[in-house]
């Protein structure tokens, strides 16, 4: 697994360690979504890239990030309350943009990015679902999320190629979506897979529940309801061969998130990995967190290494989609 944690042709070394920024035409993969009525197919074999028309109508974005600021900020004086509609632009005409305002850093939201190609009628409704939902942060969500897969189907496939049973973790897994899709993959080519999926959430442990069914590996997998405090224990009782930490570190403060990954990393077996990402500054962010209501820690590359280093890594890599707006750590336990 040492050779996979090598430097790249197109990366580069901070801290003599590989950062790579993956070409929208890397994964192999692909997959199709179709809408029930229209039959309309997204098809997603690729990373996005899209930056047009986004990047040009920044300046509109902070015109409306004003008006929301100036909407709060008079609603708290009068009301003594936020808004409940934010932009009629965004959640207010927007059915799906509210439902993402309303779930903002859960499951929840990322369910919607993920999964709902947007019914295009004469709605207005649907055409700002379908503007925002191509907006350049949610196809870096959605890339994060194909990158994930590419990442744990390689790790999964390194500790199961003698045949042996591979024990993975989810962490925070909200609806594991990711994780359940390369496990039931994985199935079929006789990989056998052993999951821990822990939340402290028991609504998204439900729902990934039902999703195990779904993809037929409800046998495979294991739901815990477990905080962050209580997951050391259970890591070093499972012993996993992979620790996937899909999100929860853009929330976490630098010492939370270097006490957490720590205790990971104790629990690994010598040779384990450790997969988790965040988010970096870009130019969207202001408008994620005053029109949508969805608060992150934004890290840089440098910071994000330092992190992972000062949790005891020192083989690692970090993997920037296209958009360079997530980049996703695999990190290898020294042996």
């Amino acid at each position: 697994m040492n050779q996979s944690l090598q430097k790249r042709k197109g990366g580069n070394f901070m801290n003599g360690q590989a950062i790579e920024t993956i070409s929208v035409l890397d994964l192999t993969e692909r997959s199709e979504r179709e809408t029930t009525d229209s039959k309309r197919i997204i098809k997603s074999n690729v990373f996005e890239k899209r930056r047009f028309p986004y990047l040009h109508l920044l300046p509109a974005m902070w015109l409306l990030i004003g008006y929301v600021l100036a909407k709060k900020a008079l609603w708290k004086l009068i009301f003594g309350s936020r808004p409940k509609i934010n932009s009629i632009f965004f959640d207010g005409l927007g059915l799906y943009s509210r439902k993402v305002k309303e779930g903002a850093a859960s499951w929840k939201a990322l369910d919607v990015i993920y999964n709902h190609p947007f019914e295009l009628t004469i709605n207005p409704s649907t055409w700002i679902d379908e503007f925002w939902w191509f907006s350049q942060n949610c196809q870096a969500v959605r890339n994060r999320f194909k990158l994930v897969k590419q990442e744990v189907r390689r790790a999964i496939l390194h500790f199961g190629e003698n045949g042996q049973e591979v024990r993975l973790i989810s962490l925070a897994c909200g609806s594991a979506q990711a994780i359940l899709e390369v496990i039931a993959e994985l199935k079929t080519k006789g990989v056998r897979v052993k999951a821990l999926l822990i939340d402290v959430e028991q609504e998204a442990l439900d729902y990934a529940e039902n999703l195990a069914q779904k993809n037929g590996v409800r046998d495979q997998v294991q739901i815990i309801k477990a905080n962050a405090c209580q997951t050391a224990r259970i890591i070093r009782g499972f012993s996993p061969h992979i620790v996937e930490m899909l999100g929860l570190l853009d929330y976490l403060p630098r010492e939370n998130a270097v006490r957490l990954i720590s205790s990971i990393n104790k629990g690994l077996i010598p040779g384990g990995v450790f997969l988790t990402c965040n988010i970096r500054n870009n130019s969207e962010q202001y408008f994620v967190r005053w029109v949508i209501d969805w608060n992150m820690v934004y890290r840089s590359p440098a910071d994000l290494a330092e992190v992972i280093e000062k949790s005891g890594f020192d083989a690692y890599r970090i993997v920037y989609e296209p958009l360079k707006i997530h980049g996703v750590v695999v990190a290898e336990k020294s042996e």
